[in-house]
């Protein structure tokens, strides 16, 4: 299964894109690093120009009067991943690259004044970009207080090189949502006096989820012009972003299920049973997620998260159940329906269902052929590596089949003259009738009052 969006973000706080210090510093080294940059004026389209650098600029003090330090600053381009960092002295230079993919520059650090570490190095070879700090000789053992930030700035802006594809498919998933909303919206309008429960239903889905694409469109913008990690603490419109997926998911599931049940085209209303299940089930799974959100983000804002799991199973494994329930309910109440229709005979209503049928298997397709990719790249199988232009893809499979569903049913449940019509009456069964000479309705076909014929 994909992760989801957000925890994409979470796991690239690591490489986040600018990093603000005020601390107290113990350690000989320290380093930051960013999995993949462009190179200035080599930008992804339509960025392909602007400058692309990596920027140390510090204040740095010693903790202790009267002791004095060199501090060596270096930023450098590799090809592929280093091992280990801890194995590079930046004091003596020993970094198998070669020497226009590097800038160093060493300052001499007291503890009696702060002293300015600036140096910013342009990115011209995309890649992996490392920047370290490394005390090389005094006293540093008492301690260096740092204040000020380290930045990685693509030609676009500060979203990393490896997420910047959600900056363009949020953006896109919100004017698709902003759009389909003006569209439905009218019409409902054109068709005031037709509308069922079912047609208000799916509008506030629509409105959930054109909230939700805006607030992670904002998030990535913010962040884009800004540089402020989205964790941790989280911003308000990541905060924000997340709440509304949790209900986005959940609306979803629920708009898609009481269709699959027949509700709005076979029958007007769904049983007081059928309406406790969706109820609890939905709210099972809401709190589930909810939870296991709440653990995700735990772990991490923990420094130490990437030793271990990232969410604990106990916490995920709910989620996945219910999940699970929710898709086999789907599927059998789909099955149920679509039986029931093909056996009285109502063509022209099995039709709509078969063309959500197919719409499903198609996007749970090409869903499912991804994730396989996604599952093949990661241990233990690791058959290949995505490409990191394309690394963002792996975080937006359930986007796109939640475009899919919630379009194909606002489409073919859309309300028409004779919304009402089609939930109370029925299909006039050609086969007992056969060449009766009736005329065709403007729908294709005569209908009748349920329990009588007309």
């Amino acid at each position: 299964m994909a992760l989801p969006r957000y925890l994409l973000t979470l796991l690239a706080l690591t490489t986040a894109c600018r990093y603000e210090e005020a601390t107290t510093y113990r350690a000989n080294k320290m380093f930051f690093t960013e999995y993949y940059m462009y190179a200035s004026d080599e930008g992804p389209f339509p960025f392909t120009g602007g400058e692309s650098y990596v920027l140390a600029d510090l204040r740095a003090k010693l903790s202790m009067k009267g002791t004095r330090a060199n501090v060596t600053v270096m930023a450098f381009s590799t090809d592929e991943e280093l091992d280990s960092i801890d194995s590079i002295d930046l004091c003596l230079g020993n970094i198998n690259t070669v020497s226009p993919r590097e800038k160093r520059k060493t300052f001499a650090v007291t503890g009696d004044h702060p002293s300015h570490l600036y140096l910013k190095y342009s990115v011209h070879t995309a890649g992996l970009q490392y920047l370290a700090l490394q005390v090389c000789d005094g006293g540093w053992l008492s301690g260096m207080e740092l204040n000020g930030v380290f930045e990685f700035k693509n030609p676009y802006g500060f979203v990393p090189g490896r997420y910047f594809g959600f900056l363009p498919f949020e953006g896109a998933r919100c004017i698709f949502f902003s759009l389909f909303v003006l569209y439905y919206l009218c019409v409902l309008c054109a068709h005031s006096g037709r509308l069922l429960p079912l047609h208000f239903l799916t509008f506030i889905v629509l409105l959930v989820c054109v909230a939700e694409s805006a607030a992670a469109f904002s998030g990535y913008l913010e962040q884009n012009s800004t540089g402020q990690p989205q964790c941790c603490p989280f911003p308000r419109i990541v905060v924000a972003s997340m709440v509304l997926e949790l209900l986005r998911r959940g609306a979803t599931r629920v708009l898609l299920l009481v269709v699959s049940l027949g509700y709005g085209l076979v029958r007007p209303r769904l049983r007081r049973t059928e309406e406790c299940g969706v109820i609890v089930l939905t709210a099972a799974y809401v709190t589930a997620s909810f939870f296991a959100t709440i653990a995700k983000v735990k772990n991490a804002a923990d420094p130490d998260f990437a030793a271990g799991p990232l969410v604990p199973l106990m916490v995920e494994l709910p989620v996945l159940l219910f999940d699970l329930v929710f898709l086999a309910c789907i599927y059998a109440a789909l099955v149920k329906t679509m039986d029931s229709l093909r056996d009285s005979g109502q063509t022209y209503k099995l039709e709509k269902f078969w063309r959500l049928a197919k719409v499903l298997g198609g996007f749970v397709f090409l869903v499912s052929v991804l994730n396989a990719f996604i599952f093949a790249s990661r241990e233990p199988l690791s058959l290949f590596n995505w490409p990191h232009q394309i690394y963002w893809v792996q975080g937006v499979s359930q986007e796109v089949l939640n475009v899919g569903v919630i379009a194909t049913i606002s489409v073919i449940w859309q309300p028409t003259e004779h919304s009402r019509l089609l939930v109370s009456m029925q299909q006039l069964n050609t086969d007992e009738f056969g060449d009766t000479g009736l005329e065709d309705s403007d729908d294709g076909f005569e209908m009748t009052e349920k329990g009588g014929i007309a």
